[in-house]
């Protein structure tokens, strides 16, 4: 089943944002995306090839309940749909935002040499 814009509304898409969410703290999911968070440490390659794709994994499984392909087609035209629905609601904005925060670590940037 392919999903169509027209039938993926605003609506839906803060509820696949909040079910992705949701989907993350499950406490099977949340302990598998720490460990593998812990495996990777500050470093951004590792993150990619350790945490992305079980998240993306975890994310899959979610958007395919609406429509989506569960495969990274189905991702892609996700992401694309978030993207434009950021532009109209401020809401999907927020929540992706959160998604983010999830997948892409904190980093502690250090001040320049000499600095205080």
């Amino acid at each position: 089943m392919r999903v169509k814009m027209q039938q993926f509304t605003v609506q839906d898409c803060k509820e696949a944002l909040q079910d992705v969410l949701n989907a993350f703290r499950l406490p099977e999911n949340a302990h598998r995306l720490n460990e593998a968070k812990d495996t990777a440490g500050n470093d951004m390659l590792r993150m990619m090839q350790i945490v992305f794709p079980l998240a993306t994994q975890i994310q899959m499984e979610v958007i395919e309940k609406y429509g989506f392909p569960g495969d990274g087609d189905g991702i892609i035209r996700f992401t694309q749909a978030v993207k434009l629905y950021e532009k109209q609601d401020q809401d999907v904005t927020l929540l992706n935002r959160e998604l983010k925060s999830f997948l892409i670590p904190s980093m502690d940037i250090l001040p320049p040499e000499g600095a205080s």
